[in-house]
């Protein structure tokens, strides 16, 4: 009798957090943070992202924690083929295109250069995890994963052109924004989950241990005494910055609702990525004529215009939290159909390769984007620029302005052969972030919205995975109106340019191919 009324007083505790988050949801429902898009995963990628409740493979670790007690204990290996296209076309508060200095005709001028500068970016993203059973109730686990984006782009910093039959090069007109970024950010996650119900709802959670590495490359101005580019006052900037700690943690809830019906929840805390930061700085970068200078100094004194500053100041980076709430309506295969091995156990395994004809699943999503209103970079007072009249700006921060964001996943599987072969669709929907005018090349806030298809292939205790995505991205133009200004070593000008560095139209999208296998024991 006790057992039963604790069993509806926690069925009518879910009822009403459902609500709550349901309200809640209604109007902030959680996306993917301005650091990835949905999702890592071969298996929930090939579903666009709506994965929460279903929660069936070792991914759940970090995914959703909560479903480790419905699953067999396993192992999970993936990773993912991301090319990621990006093309800027920069344009002047009028929409005229814009010279790089000394008159040389700027992109998308006559006897310019291709009025768009694209880059393509290829990034491998893997992911590993494992998740043991120890009881019916009781399930831990472990993971490493990242987000779920390109960590490494590499924008030109010249762009070829013809001048008067000669082939020549420029300085790129996004040098200001970036010229590299080379990031690497991971999520080491044990977790723990509990079957407060056995066999019908389920509590879990994770500590995460954060690793961040970023170097980032731009151009800056010595001084800016114009409103107009002028490289020959452009100064290289290169930094570099680590974080071995970024703490966090990941809580999930996974509820079999009804024999149809699964409802998953997630929420991810982190805090910030916080680093002292290395300082290199290179002037005198470029010839009269707008190619770079390989001989900027004498023998004598071959780096006359590097300077090196190893603590230069401190670096801090914002990491969204983020939410889901996921409902899974699941159709049974209504026949007997065998069973592997691995899923064989008093408590409930959730296998619908063998369960289900199909599924389908819709997942809200929020991400609190609106934390991020800048990068922020301070530099110790007083660092003097070689070669230049200019010194370090204290405040370096890069503007974002970012909104929140909501979005909408959604899935099906449909099993073609019971025990052995399984097929997906899915897409996902997520609204804009930013503000046209604050576009920036580290990161696209447009809208953004994919469509991806793949399945499942079992051999033995092993399920092997397969996925393709394609990502749309809602191009950012400010038709010139930009406001983000380059960083300046010149006071007179509060140590930024005159004039804005990112007016223009920012286009990308995104291709990927995942692949991952899960061994199950």
């Amino acid at each position: 009798m006790h057992r039963s009324r604790l069993r509806w007083a926690l069925r009518g505790a879910v009822v009403a957090a459902g609500a709550v988050m349901s309200f809640v949801t209604a109007r902030s429902a959680e996306a993917s943070n301005g650091l990835d898009v949905p999702d890592s995963g071969a298996l929930q990628v090939g579903r666009g992202g709506a994965w929460v409740a279903r929660a069936d493979d070792p991914l759940a670790v970090y995914m959703n924690p909560a479903a480790m007690s419905f699953q067999a204990s396993g192992v999970h290996l993936g990773a993912h083929l991301m090319i990621q296209s990006s093309c800027f076309a920069r344009v002047d508060e009028n929409g005229q295109p814009v010279s790089p200095g000394n008159n040389i005709p700027g992109p998308g001028a006559p006897n310019g250069p291709e009025a768009e500068t694209c880059v393509d970016s290829i990034f491998p993203n893997p992911q590993l995890a494992g998740v043991f059973r120890i009881t019916d109730a009781l399930a831990i686990g472990a993971s490493v994963m990242g987000p779920h984006a390109v960590g490494n782009i590499d924008w030109p910093e010249s762009v070829p052109f013809t001048l008067a039959g000669n082939e020549r090069t420029q300085p790129a007109p996004t040098r200001y924004m970036m010229v590299s970024q080379q990031s690497l950010l991971v999520f080491p996650t044990i977790s723990v989950s509990y079957a407060v119900i056995p066999d019908e709802l389920s509590l879990g959670a994770g500590f995460v241990w954060g690793i961040a590495h970023a170097n980032f490359t731009t151009f800056t101005e010595s001084t800016s005494s114009t409103r107009e580019d002028d490289f020959t006052r452009d100064v290289k900037a290169d930094l570099t910055a680590d974080d071995f700690f970024v703490p966090g943690f990941v809580v999930g809830a996974n509820w079999r609702a009804s024999k149809n019906f699964d409802i998953g929840a997630w929420f991810h805390w982190s805090d910030k990525v916080s680093s002292t930061t290395k300082l290199r700085l290179e002037s005198n970068y470029w010839l009269a004529g707008g190619t770079k200078n390989e001989n900027p100094c004498t023998p004598a004194d071959p780096e006359c215009n590097v300077t090196i500053d190893e603590e230069a100041g401190t670096l801090e980076l914002t990491v969204p939290m983020e939410a889901k709430l996921g409902v899974r309506y699941h159709h049974p295969l209504n026949r007997e159909t065998a069973r592997p091995g691995w899923s064989k156990r008093e408590g409930y395994v959730r296998d619908p390769l063998t369960e289900d004809l199909f599924d389908v699943e819709v997942d809200l999503t929020y991400a609190n984007n609106a934390a991020v209103d800048a990068v922020e970079i301070r530099f110790h007072e007083g660092i003097q620029v070689k070669g230049t009249p200019g010194t370090v700006p204290v405040n370096g921060d890069i503007i974002h302005d970012w909104k929140d964001v909501l979005g909408v996943r959604w899935g099906s599987d449909v099993t073609v052969l019971p025990n052995l072969l399984g097929v997906r669709a899915g897409g996902f929907f997520e609204s804009k972030g930013q503000r046209d005018q604050l576009a920036n090349l580290d990161f696209h806030m447009g809208w953004k919205a994919g469509i991806s298809a793949g399945g499942t292939v079992r051999v033995g205790p092993v399920d092997m995975h397969l996925a393709y995505q394609h990502v749309f991205y809602g191009t950012l133009d400010n038709g010139g109106d930009g406001e983000l200004r380059a960083l300046s070593g010149d006071a007179t000008t509060g140590f930024r340019s005159q004039q804005s560095v990112n007016g223009g139209r920012f286009s990308q999208q995104l291709n990927e191919v995942a692949a991952g296998a899960t061994l199950r024991f």
